[in-house]
């Protein structure tokens, strides 16, 4: 079902991920390109996006000036940051400051789960917010 089709923000939303992703292998754009994401979650400027890499495929971090996490649902990826690079296999999860991320790429075909809030985005990195919410 495309995103025209149905809800991508209410109270309660719910996904099948394993369905998700084979909707995802399955589209014409993804057997071209290596590589297809898929918003599941829009909500003001919150996003939770599912997308499929195919080896040596890299995603877009056009959202890097948010925080942002990625979690690898299957697969590996190898991530530069400004923490330097890694490798993050099934089961992981990174956080990234907004900026940090920097080439999120796949080692192996891969299925990742990113986060994206700007709730917050006025916090830069090295600053930190009272128990209140406010900047000290």
């Amino acid at each position: 079902m495309s995103s025209i089709n149905r809800p991508l923000a209410g109270p309660t939303l719910s996904y099948d991920l394993s369905a998700e992703a084979a909707r995802l292998r399955q589209d014409p754009m993804y057997r071209q390109s290596g590589k297809l994401g898929h918003a599941l979650v829009k909500n003001g400027r919150f996003r939770v996006i599912l997308t499929a890499l195919a080896a040596g495929q890299a995603a877009e971090t056009a959202n890097a000036d948010s925080a942002m996490s990625i979690q690898v649902l299957e697969g590996s990826l190898q991530v530069r940051a400004d923490g330097g690079e890694q490798e993050l296999r099934q089961g992981q999860l990174i956080f990234t400051a907004p900026g940090d991320a920097h080439d999120i790429r796949a080692a192996q075909d891969s299925l990742i789960l990113i986060t994206v809030s700007a709730q917050n985005d006025d916090v830069r990195p090295g600053e930190s917010r009272t128990a209140s919410g406010a900047n000290p």
